[in-house]
């Protein structure tokens, strides 16, 4: 028998207080990755960090001329991570201007 055979009536029913909830499994991954608890003025170097990430692997999938949906995907990331990059950049506060002090 195969590991995904089923014995007939051998169903288990879960409950969805049993499962993780989508909003629970982003939570967790935004936490493992370490962008839940990080600070403000650390946001936006942490997405630089990532952006670079991107940028390595979008320079290796041109490379070997892999299939046109992976560099897709890791483009329209880049430009995701870009644009997030500038509205972090546009809230951040602004350091104090040292001729003013």
């Amino acid at each position: 028998m195969q590991s995904d055979d089923k014995l007939p009536g051998a169903e288990v029913s879960v409950s969805r207080s049993d499962e993780e909830t989508e909003q629970q499994q982003a939570w967790r991954v935004l936490s493992d990755a370490g962008l839940v608890e990080i600070r403000l003025d650390e946001f936006a170097e942490r997405i630089r960090d990532v952006k670079r990430i991107v940028i390595g692997r979008l320079r290796e999938l041109l490379d070997f001329n892999t299939g046109i949906k992976e560099r897709e995907s890791a483009a329209y990331s880049l430009g995701t991570l870009t644009g997030l990059e500038l509205k972090v950049l546009a809230n951040a506060p602004k350091p104090p201007d040292p001729s003013e002090m």
